[in-house]
């Protein structure tokens, strides 16, 4: 090689035997790898690539060359077969190293971008056909874990008293303490955390990190469900390997939980006003169109004997008139709570308009339907402790009683014949209760 003036060429050259041992190289070769001439004498080429992968993507030859420090240098090889050997020529290729991973690293991002955004594409279609927030958090649940490849993932939505309720998913956290406090570094500050290591958990919060590390979980991002500033709940993913976070890792999240959000409020705000279709305003019973879809349902129950009772207020308006529209409507609601008292949990107590109630209920015979309706009647007439005693208030009670099983059975007759029966009490001098014939 000597003989050729190597020493002088701009590229690297390396002479090696048939066992593919270097047999000898030029300065350049030497410098590039850091030992010397007698160190790399007799020793196997591939020995110096054992640190060495190839670029992805490439397959021309473009490899990294190790140095003896740590550093390696990327360079293109060339082969041409000689007598006992073969002699390589090492081309200096670092810019187009630099070129080609920038590439494969942009190429990667806009891989993984497309692979986000068809997500995000197909929760948002998955969010919106959830018919109800079981199903939605259940599908959220599902989407993280696949968004972020996390081993478990979990949603905890806020209950009426203002803590964390876990929706869905698994948690493998160990305490209800641990959860909190994990959850908190979302709900707090309302922003995406990510947690990387058990010793970034311990920074935070010494509990957090002893939670991770009882767990085994060695990474977590946290997300706030929001939407208009509304605080609906958190989205948890847990890794269970060691994960680091890239740039689009919060906004990813953003996005799901946005979705989410958005979601949530339409079913609520669905669920309100088909409560409020169905629902009377001033006390919160079932209002008149729901006492009709209920009363067909009791079809269902075959020879079930059935009770109507028609319940009209003695009294009420002259309450309305001296006292006020606003003492009324506390005095209907009042009337709402006794009625529900009176009779158990599964009876239907509908507010049918202005000072008339409906109560619908199986019994086993009429006498126990006229049991209940005294006991309304007497449950009413009870004095009320925001009224003046010279307000006195009580009932008069219609009743029907008809079996399912009749094919004549109607809605709205069974509350025709206990609203005249309930009339014909309150023509006999009201807090009564009178009944229509056994249907």
């Amino acid at each position: 090689m000597r003989p050729f003036a190597a020493d002088d060429l701009p590229c690297a050259l390396v002479e090696l035997d048939d066992e593919g041992r270097i047999r000898d190289a030029n300065a350049v070769f030497v410098s590039w790898t850091g030992l010397s001439m007698e160190e790399l004498a007799g020793r196997a080429f591939t020995s110096l690539r054992n640190r060495i992968s190839a670029l992805v993507g490439t397959s021309d030859g473009l490899v990294r060359l190790a140095n003896v420090d740590g550093t390696s240098r990327a360079v293109v090889v060339g082969r041409r077969r000689i007598d006992g050997g073969e002699v390589l020529a090492l081309v200096d290729a670092t810019e187009r190293a630099d070129r080609e991973e920038a590439l494969v690293r942009s190429q990667t991002l806009q891989q993984r971008t497309r692979n986000r955004l068809e997500l995000i594409i197909d929760s948002s279609i998955a969010f919106s056909a959830a018919t109800d927030e079981q199903a939605l958090v259940d599908i959220l649940a599902t989407t993280v874990a696949k968004a972020y490849q996390a081993e478990q993932s979990a949603v905890y939505l806020i209950d009426e008293t203002g803590g964390f309720r876990q929706a869905s998913g698994s948690n493998p956290l160990r305490s209800t303490e641990q959860t909190d406090s994990l959850l908190t570094q979302a709900a707090a500050p309302r922003r995406v955390v990510t947690i990387s290591g058990v010793a970034a958990a311990d920074a935070i919060a010494r509990v957090l990190g002893q939670a991770m590390r009882d767990a085994g979980v060695d990474a977590v991002l946290v997300s706030p469900i929001q939407h208009d500033d509304l605080l609906f709940g958190v989205f948890v993913a847990f890794f269970l390997h060691p994960r680091q976070f890239d740039s689009e890792a919060a906004p990813l999240a953003d996005a799901l939980a946005g979705q989410a959000a958005q979601a949530i409020t339409t079913l609520r705000l669905q669920r309100q006003l088909e409560h409020a279709a169905m629902h009377d305003e001033t006390t919160g019973l079932p209002n008149r169109r729901r006492l009709e879809t209920e009363l067909l349902e009791y079809q269902s129950s075959a020879s079930a004997l059935v009770a109507t009772l028609f319940i009209d207020l003695d009294g009420f308006k002259r309450v309305n008139d001296h006292l006020g529209h606003h003492m009324g409507d506390l005095l209907l609601r009042e009337v709402g709570l006794r009625l529900q008292a009176a009779v158990r949990q599964d009876d239907l107590v509908a507010r049918y308009g202005g000072d008339e109630f409906v109560v619908v209920c199986e019994v086993p015979d009429a006498v126990s339907a006229e049991e209940v309706a005294d006991r309304i009647r007497r449950s009413i007439e009870q004095p009320f402790s925001d009224l003046p005693q010279d307000f006195p208030i009580s009932a008069s009670v219609g009743m029907s009683v008809a079996r399912t099983a009749d094919p004549d059975w109607n809605p709205d007759r069974l509350i025709r014949e206990a609203d005249h029966a309930m009339y014909s009490a309150k023509n006999a001098g009201g807090n009564r209760v009178v009944g229509a014939p056994l249907v």
